[in-house]
């Protein structure tokens, strides 16, 4: 016997499907650190230079810029001589010794610490 019209029946079908999804975290990343001290202290150096300077000597003239000897024992009176004493000076170089100051800094370790920076990661979550 025949039971009427045919037809064909559709049911849906479901599943849970689990999809890895990326999330943001806050994470805190630590690692030991040496702290340093600049200590700095100045030192005086020494530079030879040469430099222009007077170079001076005494010597004996009379009146007429010429050069004379002085007369030793002479009954002369002081006032009378006719010979004096002149400084003579010229420019020339000199050799000089020059200090200067020069500042030294050196780092010297002061023990360590420990710094955290915090940070954002992204971890897979199910």
């Amino acid at each position: 016997r025949m039971c009427g019209i045919c037809h064909t029946i559709y049911m849906e079908e479901c599943r849970m499907e689990m999809v890895e999804e990326m999330m943001p975290v806050k994470v805190s990343m630590c690692k030991n650190v040496t702290r340093f001290e600049r200590i700095c202290k100045i030192v005086m150096n020494y530079k030879l230079v040469e430099e222009k300077h007077p170079i001076c000597k005494m010597e004996m003239m009379d009146k007429s810029h010429t050069f004379c000897q002085e007369k030793v024992g002479s009954d002369l009176d002081r006032f009378e001589d006719p010979c004096k004493h002149v400084m003579k000076c010229k420019i020339g170089m000199k050799k000089m010794k020059k200090q200067y100051p020069k500042t030294v800094c050196e780092k010297i370790a002061i023990g360590e610490e420990e710094k955290c920076v915090d940070m954002v990661k992204l971890k897979k979550e199910k």
